[in-house]
């Protein structure tokens, strides 16, 4: 066998591992699938045991990708599968393995399990039944069985075999476990949405559904829980509804920032309090982030601008008082009548 030649075992996760020249004669099994890279030739064979199990072979489709994904450098032309004991002569040439090696390794694994070989074909069976059909915590019970078989015959390529079975049936359990989590969650979830949309409490039916966003897309890919893709919808028709709704308010928001900007010259106090007043119940329907914080700062804005008008007025009043008191009372009526501009809150940003 060529060196550069580079052979992989699939695993039931259909992930591969990478395993060195002496030790394909041991992992050429009943149980495995092997794949061998060939650069010279930029070949892939897949090599099936005789005994591998379903939930083993459905994961054959993967390799290609697995291979290409994780071994970037690793092109691959043309990828041929080959079964146990059929194996062609250019296959056995390019591994480097002489027929009657290989046939005598295979025959010898057979004769040893010959006593218990149907017993255990029974148990992978019905294993692999359980996995596909996710009862992973019955898949490992039955896969205990076929070990205790395997260490009574001495087997241990039959024994690793069922140990990557129950580690990847223990690894599906427990995502299992996650997905009937997000299930529940959801299922849950829907109803306070609905509930929380028929009370007009957008912001809150909204924040429920990114919450749990934030919780779960790190552990599994919710749009491929119908359930969770139900609600997403949902959250997306109600916020597409509201951003609709929102566009125009935020042009209203862009104005009333603009005339309470400390730049603007004039400043129109009884159009921005009617606007705050307009919109103060009106928060359950942003649920873009952007507008509370705009509207806070109209609102502190107007405080400042109100406080400024306030103090302006009080300086003036005294101003007024004096003037009557010195018997000026022309130059007091004009400084009311400046009051009285102010106060009506159409005033230039001029001070008296």
């Amino acid at each position: 066998m060529s060196s550069e030649i580079r052979i992989f075992k699939l695993n039931y996760s259909g992930g591969i591992d990478e395993i060195l020249p002496e030790e394909l004669l041991r992992n050429l099994t009943l149980f495995n699938i092997l794949t061998f890279y060939v650069p010279n030739l930029k070949r892939l064979y897949i090599w099936i045991g005789k005994k591998v199990s379903q939930s083993l072979k459905s994961q054959i489709p993967q390799i290609r990708t697995n291979i290409t994904q994780e071994y970037p450098e690793l092109q691959i032309i043309r990828n041929i599968t080959v079964e146990s004991g059929l194996e062609p002569p250019e296959f056995l040439e390019v591994v480097g393995i002489e027929e009657n090696v290989l046939s005598f390794s295979i025959k010898a694994l057979e004769t040893k399990l010959l006593p218990i070989l149907s017993e255990i074909s029974k148990l992978k069976s019905k294993a692999d039944k359980l996995f596909i059909s996710d009862d992973y915590v019955g898949a490992i019970s039955v896969a205990q069985d076929i070990m205790k078989l395997a260490k009574s015959i001495n087997d241990d390529s039959l024994e690793q075999d069922q140990n990557n079975f129950i580690d990847e049936a223990k690894s599906r359990a427990i995502a299992s476990e996650v997905v009937q989590e997000i299930k529940f969650q959801y299922k849950q979830a829907i109803k306070e949405f609905e509930e929380l949309v028929n009370k007009e409490q957008f912001r809150d039916a909204h924040k429920l559904v990114e919450d749990l966003r934030q919780k779960y897309e790190s552990k599994y890919n919710l749009l491929k829980l119908p359930i969770a893709q139900q609600l997403i919808l949902k959250d997306e028709n109600l916020v597409y509804r509201l951003k609709i709704e929102q566009d125009s308010l935020l042009k209203e928001i862009e104005i009333f920032s603009k005339l309470s900007e400390p730049s603007a010259n004039k400043y129109n106090l009884r159009e921005i309090k009617e606007f705050l007043a307009r919109i103060e119940n009106m928060h359950q329907r942003f649920v873009d982030r952007k507008i509370p914080i705009k509207l806070e700062q109209i609102k502190n804005r107007y405080n400042e601008i109100k406080s400024d008008l306030l103090s302006e007025v009080s300086q003036l009043s005294g101003v007024a008082i004096k003037n009557m008191e010195r018997g000026e009372l022309s130059r007091a009526i004009d400084i009311f009548e400046t009051i009285v501009r102010k106060l009506e809150f159409t005033e230039t940003r001029k001070k008296v």
